[in-house]
């Protein structure tokens, strides 16, 4: 059988990995490669790319179950007012790293994250990378240099970056991308940094490598992003394709936890707290402050009292929030 790559799949020693081509978008390439952001098989040099950096096996080190709240609300800028917030809170590496990710960001020389971020109490931090592609390959290309630095920081956790398999790249791509995300893991636990590997994925093979090392080598944190950029009828359809992967992974790993990214709402929260099958669960939740830039009462939905500043707000979203997450993972539900 030919496929759209011009390769045998019957001999192509890529096929462990491949279960066939993707639906990627060859079908309408302009064939303008210097623009394209994907590795394809019509471009050379792509399988030598996942050759150098060792195939499309993955390889995860053990790590630890970090002590995490239940409820890690992101701090994306720094606060207009020195307030005290959460003990552990979220930062994100847009804000820790430059735009093009090369370098931790100048206003983090010398000073404490709390300082950074106009915090009163000295938190712990868990950096998150969720963040554009243009920042993390940066980061990729000059994380030898970042590793030491990260560790003058006080890290309750980090989690790896997730590079990006999008649905509509060619499969190479994403090999390529899951590969890189397991190298950056190993590489910051042997640099004693608290890493949890982002679990990024397309199909069923991808899944189970993740599950194979997460089991054989006793990992007992880990990462799930259910984050969408599509809107009304694909981003339902991801949705469910994540709740999918996301029960297939839970019921066959032992007991991690897991920190998931992407999803606020209680209803869903309850429907992915059903899947974990007894797992426990950590949200990692920045509407607390993005609602509060926008004068929105986390507890209601809408506008808050006019009578209220931005960050009399936010100290109202976080109470919200974390008094609605602490018994997130015993029995019964998440309220609205």
């Amino acid at each position: 059988m030919s496929s759209i790559c011009h390769r045998s799949c019957d001999t192509c020693n890529m096929q462990l990995h491949c279960q066939g081509c993707s639906y990627c978008e060859m079908p309408l390439c302009k064939k303008d490669c210097y623009q394209c952001f994907s590795l394809c098989p019509s471009r050379g040099g792509s399988f030598t790319h996942l050759k150098v950096i060792g195939g499309g096996e993955v390889q995860l080190r053990p790590n630890g179950r970090y002590e995490l709240p239940n409820h890690i609300p992101i701090f994306p800028d720094r606060l207009t007012e020195n307030l005290e917030v959460n003990e552990v809170i979220g930062v994100h590496s847009g804000t820790m790293f430059s735009s093009n990710g090369e370098r931790i960001n100048p206003r983090f020389k010398d000073k404490k994250v709390h300082q950074v971020l106009n915090i009163e109490n000295d938190v712990e931090g868990v950096l998150e990378f969720y963040i554009k592609d243009r920042t993390l390959e940066g980061f990729w290309d000059r994380r030898g240099e970042i590793y030491p630095e990260l560790k003058k920081f006080k890290w309750r956790a980090i989690i790896a970056p997730n590079f990006s398999v999008y649905e509509d790249a060619p499969r190479v791509d994403h090999l390529y991308n899951m590969k890189r995300t397991s190298i950056v893991y190993n590489e910051m636990i042997d640099h004693n940094l608290p890493a949890v590997p982002d679990i990024s994925w397309y199909n069923q093979i991808d899944l189970d490598q993740w599950i194979r090392e997460i089991n054989e080598n006793g990992l007992q944190t880990i990462a799930f992003s259910f984050q969408v950029v599509d809107v009304r009828l694909k981003a339902s359809n991801l949705w469910k394709h994540y709740l999918m992967g996301f029960k297939y992974l839970c019921q066959r790993i032992g007991d991690v936890q897991i920190v998931i990214a992407g999803v606020i709402s209680p209803d869903r929260l309850n429907i992915i707290r059903k899947a974990a099958g007894g797992k426990r669960l950590i949200i990692l939740n920045q509407t607390a402050y993005l609602q509060s830039r926008r004068g929105i009462a986390s507890s209601t939905g809408y506008k808050a009292s006019e009578q209220l500043s931005k960050n009399e707000i936010l100290m109202e979203n976080l109470a919200y929030y974390n008094d609605k997450y602490r018994d997130f993972n015993k029995e019964g539900e998440v309220n609205a």
